[in-house]
């Protein structure tokens, strides 16, 4: 519901569209936990100064585990009181996830620019279910 009060508060700014919601939508909902996982991705990313390129594999792959695994909490898990406490287990997991895959001895890095692609298409994505969520399940 706050979600939505921000969307009329903007007076619906298109700015907005990235913090707030017009239906309450699982995408909507997890919107915010995404921005705050990329925001801290950003205080990571300027505090700890790691190696750019396996860092952002790493990171992008974890977004991308935590936004699936929270639409489909959101979509098929009934009990609305705690799947919001699954979402925030999510996003533990998926950067736990992401940690331990920054650590290993593997070679991703040659994945950057499908990570890169992807993560531009999943934020065009959340700002289009923003405007027109679907109703089919993907």
């Amino acid at each position: 519901m706050v979600l939505v009060w921000s969307y009329e508060l903007s007076e619906g700014a298109a700015w907005s569209l990235l913090v707030s919601g017009i239906r309450e939508t699982p995408w909507e909902w997890m919107k915010p936990f995404a921005i705050v996982y990329i925001l801290w991705v950003f205080i990571e990313l300027s505090c700890l100064r790691p190696s750019l390129l396996r860092f952002v594999c790493s990171k992008i792959i974890g977004l991308q585990v935590f936004v699936w695994g929270a639409f489909l909490i959101l979509t098929f898990l009934p009990l609305a009181n705690y799947r919001y406490v699954m979402v925030c287990l999510m996003l533990l997991l998926s950067e736990c996830f992401s940690y331990q895959l920054y650590n290993s001895n593997k070679k991703y890095e040659w994945l950057f620019l499908p990570l890169m692609v992807s993560f531009v298409l999943l934020f065009f994505m959340l700002l289009l279910f923003s405007v027109h969520p679907p109703k089919w399940i993907l």
